[in-house]
C-alpha cells in the first residue's frame, strides 16, 4: 500500500472511533469535504468536527468496508449508521496533496430493491446494507 493509502487507512480508523485530532493531523490545511447531493462544502477541519459533534441524535457511527487507489487519487466505501438507526452506504473520492488528504467528495446512498425485469441478466449477491 502506498503512503497515501496508509494515510487513508489511518484516517478511516480514526473516523471510526471519533479521533478528531488524528483526522485533523492527516488533513491538508486547505482541506474540504464536498457533498454533491446536498450542495454543501465543509471548509476546514473545525467545521467538520462541529458538524459531526452537533447532531441532536448523537454521533454517527462509521464502519469502513474497503478502499483503493493510486498516487494522489483514492476512494473508500463505508457504512454510516445514524442515531435514528438509518444506515447509509457512502462512497468517498479522496485527493491527496503533499501526502495529506486535500479533498473529499462523498456520495450517500440507501439500498433499493432489485428489479424483477433484470433478473435474467444478473447474479444476485447480498446487498451491502
Amino acid at each position: 500500500m502506498s503512503s497515501n493509502g496508509e494515510v487513508l487507512r489511518r484516517y478511516g480508523a480514526a473516523s471510526e472511533v471519533d479521533d478528531f485530532a488524528t483526522m485533523g493531523a492527516l488533513k491538508h490545511p486547505d482541506w474540504q469535504l464536498e457533498l454533491p447531493q446536498s450542495g454543501e462544502v465543509f471548509v476546514g477541519h473545525d467545521n467538520y468536527v462541529a458538524m459531526r459533534t452537533s447532531r441532536p441524535e448523537g454521533l454517527p457511527r462509521l464502519k469502513g468496508l474497503r478502499m483503493d487507489g493510486e498516487g494522489d487519487h483514492w476512494w473508500g466505501e463505508d457504512i454510516i449508521t445514524y442515531g435514528d438507526g438509518s444506515r447509509w452506504l457512502v462512497v468517498s473520492i479522496v485527493t491527496f496533496k503533499g501526502g495529506l488528504i486535500w479533498r473529499e467528495r462523498s456520495y450517500f446512498m440507501q439500498p433499493f430493491p432489485a428489479q424483477p425485469a433484470r433478473a435474467q441478466w444478473v447474479t444476485r449477491v447480498e446487498p451491502a446494507l
